[in-house]
């Protein structure tokens, strides 16, 4: 299979691109066939990750697709086996990790001043400033099955992930519920532990993290919720893909 890397990248406060650099030489160097394609949004506040890995999707030539943040590292033979479980047919689509270790600002400074090809450090527990379970950060995807459960604008343009979907929160957890749907079967989440390098995570109170421009309580995010309300609707492949072309 020839892999696809869609990076969805934009530095909101200049401290990504570093870490996106260091991460996506390191995908370079032990997938050197890959073909990895990092792309914006449109620029406007908030962020829309949708737009970003669209626009990535769109320039793809491979056969499977790793939609990957741009800080993430899972290691190589998580990535191995998820090829292997896609191309002999036991998962139509794979998550390599559950769980995630946000490193702390003082481990990831050492792990970049590494040589990004090189044997990574033990990561221990205590490494990380947060651990958490994966909805998002790496996703393995066939391009048929990316395709068959994409978006539809109001142009009509199939587009991938819903770009109507702005901010912190939703688009990852909504769209892996898309691709489940639609392959009629859940995806297979490897046990592996992934490593996502620190960069600032503002957040707004108790409401969770936001992106410059985003508003917790504000019209955005209640018109976010109420689309989450109709894909939650959708429970076959020929509902969710009337949700998706409406």
């Amino acid at each position: 299979m020839k892999l696809s890397i869609l990076v969805p990248f934009r530095d909101a406060d200049g401290t990504r691109t570093r870490a996106k650099d260091w991460i996506l030489r390191r995908w370079a160097h032990f997938y050197p066939e890959a073909e990895i394609i990092v792309e914006p949004d449109d620029g406007i506040d908030p962020f829309c990750k949708g737009i970003a890995v669209n626009k990535a999707a769109a320039k793809a030539t491979g056969d499977l697709y790793i939609v990957l943040d741009a800080d993430t590292w899972v290691d190589p033979q998580f990535i191995e086996q998820g090829i292997d479980y896609i191309e002999r047919g036991r998962a139509s689509w794979v998550i390599p990790a559950r769980r995630s270790l946000r490193l702390t600002q003082e481990f990831s400074e050492g792990l970049m001043a590494l040589d990004p090809t090189g044997p990574l450090p033990h990561i221990k527990q205590q490494d990380a400033e947060q651990k958490g379970l994966v909805a998002g950060f790496c996703w393995m995807v066939p391009a048929t099955l990316w395709w068959k459960a994409a978006w539809r604008n109001e142009q009509g343009e199939l587009r991938g992930m819903d770009e109507r979907i702005r901010g912190w929160g939703g688009e990852d957890t909504l769209h892996t519920r898309v691709l489940d749907v639609m392959a009629r079967t859940r995806r297979l989440q490897l046990g592996a532990a992934l490593i996502s390098l620190w960069h600032t995570r503002p957040r707004q109170g108790k409401l969770g993290r936001v992106w410059e421009g985003q508003d917790r309580s504000g019209e955005l995010e209640k018109a976010k919720l109420a689309l989450l309300a109709i894909y939650a609707t959708a429970r076959t492949p020929e509902a969710m893909a009337k949700v998706l072309n409406q």
